[in-house]
C-alpha cells in the first residue's frame, strides 16, 4: 500500500517538470482523455515561464496545453456511494433528466454520454458521480407522478455529493456538472457551506481552474470540448447570477474578465432536440440583468448610478422583449416548461428591479413610483398566470429551483398590498395572493425551501386572522370565513405570538415526508462500464455492477435513526429562523 501511494506522489509531482522539460509544448489534439494546464494570465509564474520558451507562431495566444493521460486512481469510498437503482428506474431517470432539463440547460453532452451509458463504446466509463446527479434531477422532474422517486432524491444528492467529496473523478469538468446538477435538491439561506449558492460557487472555481473563461479556439482542444466548455460556461453564468440574486450575494463570474465566445447553434451538436434558443435568449437576459445587479449593489454607486443603471436595463430588457424569437413569446394560455422559466426570469428581474423600498416615505411617492409599481403589478400578474397553467398541468416539477425565490418575489409584493387604502386593489392583491399560496402548497412537495416559505406565509395570515379575532366583537367573529385563509390585512412585521401547534404540525410533516421511502427491489445488472476515478479502459471498469436490494433504505438513514432529534427536527423560536434555517439541516457535509 505504501509502495502504490509514493509511485502516485512521485507520478503526481513529476506533471509540472515533465510539462516544462519537453522541447515543445505538446503538439496534436488534447484528447478527452488527458489533462490540460490553464497557464493563467500574465501574472502567473507558469505563463511567464512557458511564453519564455520557443513556442510555435500559432502557438502565443494558447492558454490551455496538454499534458498526459490520466492516470487510474481508485479511492476509497463508502459502499453505500456505489449502489445503484433498478435499471428500469435507472433508465427512467435517465430520460427525463434530458428531456426536461439537459435540452434547455446542456450540462451534459448527451450523444457521449448515451453511448457510454448504452454500453456501445466499452473505453469511455460512466462517471458515478455525474450519474447519482442526473439520478437526483431525473427524480426531482418524475416527482409529481412517483412517489417512489419523490423519496429518493436525498439519497441520490447524498451518494453523488459523497463522491464528489472524496474526489472520485478524474475528469474536472465533471465536478462543475455535478455541482450544477446538485442545486435541484440543496438550498437554504442559513447553510452557506451546502446550498446552491455555495455549489454555483464551487463549481466557478473549477471553471476558472480550468480556463473555461477564456476564448480554447487557438488551443488544440478536442471538439467536444470546445463545444461543451461553451455550453458549461454560459449554464454556469445563468445559475450564477439567478442564484446571487436570490440570495442578495456577490456573483462568481465577472463578464469583463471573460472572452469566451457566445453560445450559438453550433454549440448544440451533441444535444439532441436542443433547445438553442432558449439557451442563448435566457444568457442574454442573464447577461443584462448581472450587468444592472452590478451597478445597482456597488458600494460606493450614488443614487444617480443606480437610477441610470436600472434605466440602461429598462432599455435593454424593453429591446430584449421585443426581439424574442416567435418560439419563446409566452402564449395566451399553456405555455411550455422553457418559455414558462424564461418569462419567469424576466419578470422576475423587473420586480427586482423596480419594488418600492420597505420603508417608503410617501411624501416621495412621485410619478416614477407609480409607474414602478404598475410594472410589478404586471408582472406579479403575468408570474401568477404562468404558475397557474403550470399548477394546472401538473407540471411544476418541470421548474429549477430559482423559480421558488421568483414566488417568494411576487408573494412579497402582493404581500405589501394587500393592505391597500382602494378596496379594488387590495381585493385583487388578496385574489393574487392566495392564487400563489396554492402555488406555494403545491411545489413545497418538491422543495424544501419552498415548505420553509409556506410556513412564513401561512403562519402569517394565522397571526393576522387571531389579531382581527382579538378586536372584533363576537358578531364580528361569528360573519368570518373558518378556513383560516384570509389574507386580508396580511403583515410580515415579526409575530409577537407563538404557534406552537402549527410549528409541531409542519416538522411533524417533514419528518413524515422525509422518513418514508419506497423499498425499490433489486434488479439485473447495468450493462455499461463507470469509472473508478477515471481509469480509461475497460480492465479499470467495475464490470456489470450489480444493485443493491432496498435501494433508498441501504445505509443511507434518511431520518436521521429514525427520530427528528437526527435531523435537527426541532421547535424554532421563531419563524425567520425556520426561515433561515430550512426545514431541517439534512446536508451534513
Amino acid at each position: 500500500m505504501q509502495d502504490s501511494t509514493e509511485n502516485e506522489e512521485t507520478y503526481e509531482t513529476r506533471n509540472l517538470a515533465d510539462f516544462i522539460g519537453q522541447d515543445l509544448p505538446k503538439v496534436g489534439e488534447i484528447s478527452r482523455s488527458e489533462r490540460l494546464y490553464f497557464i493563467g494570465t500574465e501574472f502567473s509564474n507558469l505563463n511567464y515561464l512557458v511564453r519564455h520558451r520557443a513556442l510555435r507562431m500559432d502557438q502565443k495566444d494558447v492558454l490551455h496545453f496538454g499534458t498526459r493521460r490520466l492516470a487510474r486512481k481508485v479511492p476509497s469510498v463508502p459502499e453505500e456511494a456505489l449502489k445503484l437503482p433498478p435499471k428500469a428506474l435507472a433508465d427512467e431517470l435517465v430520460r427525463a433528466y434530458f428531456v426536461h432539463v439537459n435540452r434547455g440547460f446542456p450540462i451534459v453532452d448527451e450523444d457521449e454520454f448515451m453511448e457510454s451509458y448504452n454500453g456501445s463504446d466499452v473505453p469511455k466509463l460512466v462517471s458515478l458521480p455525474l450519474l447519482n446527479a442526473i439520478f437526483l434531477v431525473g427524480a426531482h422532474v418524475l416527482s409529481s407522478t412517483r412517489e417512489d422517486c419523490r423519496n429518493s432524491t436525498y439519497v441520490f444528492f447524498r451518494r453523488a455529493k459523497l463522491l464528489f467529496d472524496y474526489r472520485f473523478e478524474q475528469h474536472r469538468e465533471t465536478y462543475l456538472q455535478v455541482a450544477l446538477l446538485l442545486t435541484w435538491q440543496c438550498d437554504n439561506l442559513e447553510d452557506i457551506t451546502s446550498n446552491s449558492w455555495h455549489l454555483v460557487g464551487v463549481g466557478s472555481r473549477v471553471a476558472f481552474g480550468m480556463g473555461m473563461h477564456r476564448d480554447a479556439r487557438p488551443s488544440t482542444l478536442n471538439a467536444i470540448d470546445k463545444r461543451q466548455w461553451v455550453r458549461l460556461w454560459w449554464c454556469l453564468f445563468q445559475f450564477d447570477v439567478v442564484v446571487s440574486a436570490s440570495f442578495g450575494r456577490p456573483q462568481a463570474i465577472n463578464l469583463e474578465e471573460s472572452d469566451t465566445p457566445m453560445l450559438d447553434e453550433s454549440h448544440f451538436q451533441g444535444i439532441p432536440n436542443g433547445n438553442s434558443a432558449f439557451a442563448i435568449e435566457h444568457t442574454k437576459l442573464c447577461i443584462i440583468f448581472s450587468r444592472a445587479m452590478r451597478k445597482r449593489v456597488a458600494l460606493r454607486a450614488t443614487e444617480a448610478d443606480r437610477a441610470a443603471a436600472t434605466k440602461q436595463a429598462d432599455e435593454e430588457l424593453a429591446e430584449f422583449i421585443t426581439q424574442l424569437p416567435q418560439s419563446l413569446q409566452l402564449p395566451h394560455s399553456e405555455p411550455s416548461s422553457w418559455q414558462a422559466i424564461l418569462h419567469l426570469s424576466y419578470n422576475n428581474f423587473l420586480i427586482l428591479l423596480h419594488r418600492p423600498p420597505p420603508h417608503q416615505d410617501p411624501s416621495q411617492f412621485s410619478a416614477d413610483s407609480a409607474t414602478d409599481r404598475s410594472i410589478c403589478s404586471d408582472a406579479v400578474v403575468a408570474i401568477n398566470s404562468i404558475f397557474e397553467s403550470l399548477r394546472s398541468r401538473n407540471t411544476l416539477c418541470d421548474l429549477w429551483l430559482p423559480s421558488v425565490h421568483v414566488l417568494f418575489t411576487c408573494l412579497l409584493h402582493v404581500a405589501s398590498e394587500l393592505n391597500s387604502r382602494n378596496p379594488l386593489v387590495a381585493a385583487k392583491s388578496s385574489r393574487v395572493f392566495d392564487s400563489l399560496l396554492h402555488t406555494l402548497r403545491d411545489i413545497s412537495q418538491y422543495w424544501i425551501y419552498a415548505k420553509s416559505l409556506l410556513r412564513l406565509f401561512e403562519e402569517r395570515a394565522m397571526w393576522t386572522k387571531r389579531q382581527r379575532s382579538h378586536m372584533q366583537g363576537p358578531e364580528e367573529q361569528a360573519i368570518q370565513p373558518s378556513d383560516g385563509t384570509s389574507t386580508s390585512e396580511f403583515s410580515l412585521r415579526p409575530n409577537p405570538i407563538s404557534v406552537p401547534n402549527a410549528i409541531h404540525n409542519s416538522l411533524s410533516d417533514a419528518t413524515t415526508s422525509l422518513q418514508s421511502s419506497s423499498q425499490i427491489p433489486g434488479g439485473a445488472s447495468y450493462g455499461f462500464n463507470f469509472d473508478f476515478g477515471g481509469g480509461l479502459g475497460g480492465q479499470d471498469g467495475q464490470q456489470g455492477l450489480s444493485y443493491g436490494d432496498g435501494f433508498v433504505g441501504s445505509g443511507l438513514d434518511m431520518a436521521g435513526g429514525g427520530n427528528a432529534e437526527g435531523m435537527s427536527l426541532l421547535p424554532v423560536p421563531s419563524v425567520l429562523e425556520f426561515l433561515l434555517a430550512g426545514v431541517d439541516n439534512q446536508y451534513d457535509f
